[in-house]
C-alpha cells in the first residue's frame, strides 16, 4: 500500500512538476506572512481574478472546439497532402503558426506532433526530427503573436489592463520575423518522398457544438478586448456548457488554474519584503527583456512572466521576454516538453539527437530574436 501511494505521489510530482514547485513556493513564502483570518482578504487581493477567469473560459472552450471534432478534421486534411517531407513541414509550419494563435501552443502540439510522426513513419531520422523540432518551434513563436496563444500572455494582457493596439504593436514586428524563421527550418528537412498513410477515414464533426463554441470564442475575444466584463462571460461559459455538453468539464486542465493562485500568492507575499522587493527590482530596470528571458530558462516562461510582473511596469519588454524566452532550454516553455515526450515514445526514437537539434536551433534563434528585441526596446 505504502509503496504504490509513493509510486503515484512520484508520479504526479513528475507530471505536474511546476504546480508542485509553485504549491512550495506559496507555502514557504507564507511563513514570513501567515494565512490568518486577518490576512485573508490581502491573500485574496493578490489573485488576478481576471486572469483565471479569462484562462477558464479559454481553456473550456479551447477543450470544446476539440470535442467538436474541428482538429481532427484539420488533422484529417493534412492526410490528404503528402508528398515530399519539405513541402509537408511547410504545411505543418502554417497549420500549427495559425493554430497556436488560436488555440495555444500546447494544444496545437499536442495535436499536430502525434499526426507529424504518423505521416514521417517512414521518413529518415533527420527528417523527423528536423519537422518536429521546426513545428515545436513554431508553436511557441505562434502563439506570441496573440492576446489568447499562451497563458504568460492572457496573464499579461490582463493584470496590465494592456491596450489590444499596444499588444500588436509589441508583438508583431518578431512575430513576423519569427514566422520567416520558421519557413526557414523547412530547408533543413530533406526533400525525400513520403507514402500516402491516409486509409479514407474521417473523423466525424458535431455541427451543434462547432457552433456553440464559435460563438463562445468569439465571447472570449470580445471579453479579452474589455468589450465585455470577464464575470459575464465567465457565467455564459459555465452556464452554457453546463447545459449543453456539460461533459466539457473533465477534459480542462484544473492544474493550470492551481498553479497560477499558487504563484499569485508567491509573487504576493515577495513583494511585501521590501529588501528582496527592491533587490529584483533593480536586477529587472532597464533588462526586462533579457532578464525574463534567462528565467524563462530556468523555471519556463509562464512562471517567470507571473514571477516578474510584480517589480516592472514595463509589459511590452516582459511581453517579449517571456515569449521569446520561451526558446532555448526545453523547459524554457512547458509546450516544449509536450513534443519532447511524445517523440522520445515512438519506436526507435533517437532521444539524444532530438534534444541536440532542439538545443542547437532553438539557442541560435533565441539570440537572433533577444538581438531584435534589444533593437526595438
Amino acid at each position: 500500500m505504502s509503496t504504490d501511494l509513493s509510486s503515484r505521489i512520484r508520479d504526479f510530482i513528475k507530471s505536474e512538476a511546476v504546480l508542485v514547485i509553485a504549491a512550495v513556493a506559496a507555502v514557504a513564502s507564507m511563513a514570513a506572512f501567515p494565512l490568518t483570518p486577518a490576512t485573508l482578504s490581502t491573500y485574496i487581493g493578490y489573485i488576478d481574478m481576471r486572469t483565471i477567469g479569462l484562462l477558464f473560459c479559454l481553456m473550456t472552450v479551447v477543450a470544446g472546439l476539440g470535442r467538436a471534432g474541428l482538429l481532427n478534421a484539420i488533422r484529417d486534411w493534412l492526410m490528404t497532402r503528402v508528398g515530399s517531407a519539405r513541402t509537408l513541414t511547410f504545411i505543418l509550419i502554417n497549420v500549427v503558426f495559425i493554430s497556436a494563435m488560436l488555440v495555444t501552443n500546447d494544444v496545437a502540439l499536442i495535436t499536430f506532433v502525434p499526426l507529424a510522426l504518423a505521416l514521417f513513419m517512414q521518413a529518415t531520422p533527420r527528417a523527423t526530427i528536423a519537422t518536429v523540432v521546426a513545428i515545436t518551434f513554431t508553436a511557441n513563436l505562434g502563439s506570441m503573436c496573440t492576446p489568447i496563444g499562451n497563458p504568460q500572455n492572457i496573464f499579461l494582457v490582463s493584470a496590465f489592463s494592456m491596450d489590444l493596439g499596444a499588444f500588436f504593436a509589441t508583438v508583431l514586428p518578431v512575430g513576423a520575423l519569427s514566422y520567416l524563421c520558421c519557413i526557414a527550418l523547412t530547408l533543413l528537412v530533406p526533400t525525400e518522398h513520403l507514402e500516402d498513410v491516409n486509409r479514407g477515414e474521417t473523423s466525424p464533426v458535431r455541427p451543434r457544438l462547432l457552433a456553440l463554441y464559435h460563438m463562445l470564442f468569439a465571447l472570449c475575444i470580445a471579453c479579452v478586448g474589455h468589450a465585455i466584463s470577464w464575470q459575464l462571460c465567465c457565467a455564459a461559459v459555465a452556464a452554457a456548457c453546463l447545459v449543453l455538453d456539460r461533459r466539457v468539464f473533465m477534459s480542462l486542465d484544473a492544474s493550470l488554474l492551481v498553479t497560477f493562485i499558487c504563484f499569485f500568492v508567491f509573487v504576493g507575499n515577495l513583494k511585501q519584503i521590501g529588501s528582496i522587493s527592491s533587490f529584483i527590482g533593480g536586477i529587472m530596470e532597464g533588462r526586462e527583456v533579457l532578464v525574463s528571458a534567462l528565467a524563462s530558462q530556468i523555471i519556463s516562461n509562464v512562471p517567470a512572466a507571473i514571477m516578474l510582473s510584480g517589480f516592472t511596469d514595463n509589459v511590452q519588454a516582459l511581453l517579449l521576454g517571456t515569449n521569446i524566452g520561451g526558446l532555448g532550454t526545453p523547459i524554457a516553455s512547458l509546450a516544449s516538453l509536450i513534443s519532447l515526450r511524445i517523440y522520445a515514445r515512438m519506436p526507435h526514437a533517437q532521444t539524444g539527437r532530438y534534444l541536440l537539434w532542439f538545443c542547437a536551433i532553438n539557442i541560435c534563434l533565441l539570440a537572433l530574436l533577444l538581438f531584435i528585441a534589444f533593437i526595438l526596446f
